[in-house]
């Protein structure tokens, strides 16, 4: 199998696909304002007339990249090209000032590399394990496993726990519009017929993520970068003995980056901030994060780019996103007939793993192409946002077309953008909403299966040692989150 899929990647147009979709990727998370999620939601329809292998690497490529983009900006600029490079700025812009820019970018792409690698095995480990032990899930399991992922992403996913549980609810409330998924009957539609198929769920991520920054951007008469100074990049080298002395920063980032990505909706930023605080308590001289130690770039950048392998290991055995952008390519992977899930493996075990190794192997690539790109990130993190508004608007609009060559579908989309305009404005947080959506429907579907199953008793739910085990975690996890707040300061 390993084998045959190896063959595959050596397609031209794989390797085409790949080496733009990490250049984009890089170029798209320079840019502060920008973001994977909105980038791959923006793609997707271009992917259409694509094959699944080289379209979804295209995606994963922009993915990959993007999270490395977002500390060129970070370290040069101290303007963070994603939120998960916040962590990147603090020490990264301190050794820019010191002239040391070009070392930090190296750190930061070095260790981007290894949190990369290791999340991948992990990745080709855990996934198609996870997936076999998922074919014995009835729906009372699916049902309760959903539930779990979802009181995860409220729970811990950052934020107020209030606006995070509003967000889910919202989101499983619009994908409950359409067909009864049981007895067939039109739900919520206001006798349209359009609303039969429901809320499409590329329009709406479309609209949530690209179109919402457009409105942002177009409301908002800051720049975001402006005339800033960007410190000298001299040329400097980073001795591999260098990075060997960091081996256990290193190594425990990624582990934290890979296993917290597992987790539904927490995403990249929680795991960067985590890894750069246990690599500052593990320092012998702690004093020198902050004022431009390397340890405190390579730790959140090998952990917020582990977080791409880890966050694709529910999505792919369980269908269940690990965050935003993952969530976003899952809906890449079903219209390219790649349905995430216990069968993924069984179906289509070729394309799923020569994706894998494709996104191990584009370590070699990312970075060679990161070396190249240092002296072009300068120019690059100049772009203002809003110079690119017009084409983002005219590709989310088409996007939204060409899914069902439908108008609805752009009204769908306009509409999810005026919703995620207010509701960004308003600091409630997006990816719960469109994990919400996308777990919602499957859910209900499952509950309402087991329950049928059960004649309408309760007691399927606790009729198995998985459901046993999936309810005792959704418990521990209300006590760790009730004890967390607990031991918070009151003001």
């Amino acid at each position: 199998m390993l084998v045959d899929a190896f063959l595959e990647l050596l397609n031209l147009w794989v390797l085409v696909a790949a080496l733009v979709g990490i250049i984009s990727g890089i170029i798209i998370g320079a840019i502060p304002g920008l973001g994977p999620t909105m980038a791959i939601a923006l793609l997707i329809p271009v992917t259409f007339s694509m094959q699944p292998i080289p379209a979804i690497i295209l995606l994963l490529g922009v993915y990959q990249g993007a999270i490395f983009g977002g500390s060129i900006s970070a370290v040069l600029l101290n303007v963070p090209g994603t939120p998960s490079s916040a962590a990147t700025a603090i020490d990264g812009f301190a050794m820019a000032r010191r002239g040391e820019g070009g070392r930090a970018l190296r750190f930061a792409l070095y260790a981007s590399v290894v949190g990369n690698i290791f999340s991948c095995l992990v990745l080709m480990a855990l996934a198609e394990p996870l997936a076999r032990f998922a074919l014995d899930f009835g729906p009372a399991e699916m049902a309760m496993l959903m539930l779990f992922a979802l009181l995860v992403i409220v729970l811990f996913g950052g934020g107020s726990k209030l606006d995070a549980l509003i967000m889910v609810l919202v989101g499983a409330c619009a994908g409950v519009v359409g067909l009864d998924p049981i007895s067939g009957t039109p739900r919520f539609t206001f006798g349209s017929f359009a609303f039969e198929n429901g809320f499409q769920l590329i329009p709406v991520l479309i609209g949530l993520f690209a179109m919402s920054e457009v409105l942002l951007q177009a409301f908002d008469r800051e720049a975001l970068v402006g005339d800033v100074k960007v410190p000298p990049l001299k040329s400097s080298v980073v001795r591999f003995v260098e990075l060997w002395r960091m081996r256990m920063t290193l190594f425990l980032s990624s582990l934290i980056g890979t296993f917290v990505g597992i987790l539904p909706g927490i995403g990249s930023t929680v795991p960067a901030f985590m890894s750069y605080s246990l690599a500052r308590s593990r320092s012998a001289d702690p004093d020198t994060f902050g004022r431009g130690a390397p340890e405190g770039v390579a730790a959140p950048e090998a952990a917020n780019n582990a977080v791409t392998g880890g966050a694709l290991v529910p999505t792919l055995a369980l269908g269940i996103p690990g965050d935003a952008v993952t969530a976003v390519i899952l809906g890449a992977f079903m219209l390219h007939g790649l349905a995430p899930g216990p069968f993924l493996f069984r179906d289509h075990g070729l394309e799923v793993y020569a994706i894998f190794e494709a996104l191990l192997l584009s370590s070699i690539p990312t970075a060679i192409l990161g070396l190249l790109f240092f002296r072009v990130a300068i120019h690059v993190t100049r772009i203002q946002p809003r110079h690119l508004l017009p084409a983002i608007t005219i590709l989310a609009i088409f996007g939204a077309f060409s899914v069902n060559n439908s108008l609805f579908d752009v009204w769908v989309m306009l509409g999810a953008g005026v919703l995620g305009c207010l509701l960004r404005r308003s600091n409630f947080p997006l990816p719960p909403l469109l994990i919400g959506l996308i777990l919602g429907a499957p859910f209900e579907q499952s509950l309402r299966q087991a329950l049928l199953t059960s004649g309408g008793g309760y007691g399927i739910f606790v009729g198995s040692p998985i459901t046993i085990g999936l309810v005792a975690l959704t418990v521990l996890s209300l006590a760790i989150s009730l004890f967390f707040n607990l031991r918070k300061p009151r003001i």
